[in-house]
């Protein structure tokens, strides 16, 4: 296995392949994506927000007396 390196821009969902290297590739190929961490700024603040929101949807109150016991853990696989 060999591999080859350049880069793309996606267009449509598409990785364009340079024509230099077309004919020396095989139909099966693995594919590995790698991406500069500044090229995509991740926005944690929004993240965390939709986050906690779906918490929120999914709340359920427990007995005021109920008491979580680690023994009682695996008991309910």
């Amino acid at each position: 296995m060999y591999a080859i390196e350049f880069e793309a821009t996606i267009k449509n969902g598409m990785i364009p392949i340079p024509l230099q290297y077309l004919t020396q590739l095989q139909p099966r190929l693995r594919v590995i994506v790698l991406q500069a961490d500044s090229a995509v700024p991740k926005d944690t603040s929004k993240q965390k927000e939709a986050f906690f929101a779906n918490v929120a949807q999914h709340r359920f109150d427990l007995p005021q007396d109920y008491v979580f016991k680690r023994e009682e853990l695996y008991d309910r696989i």
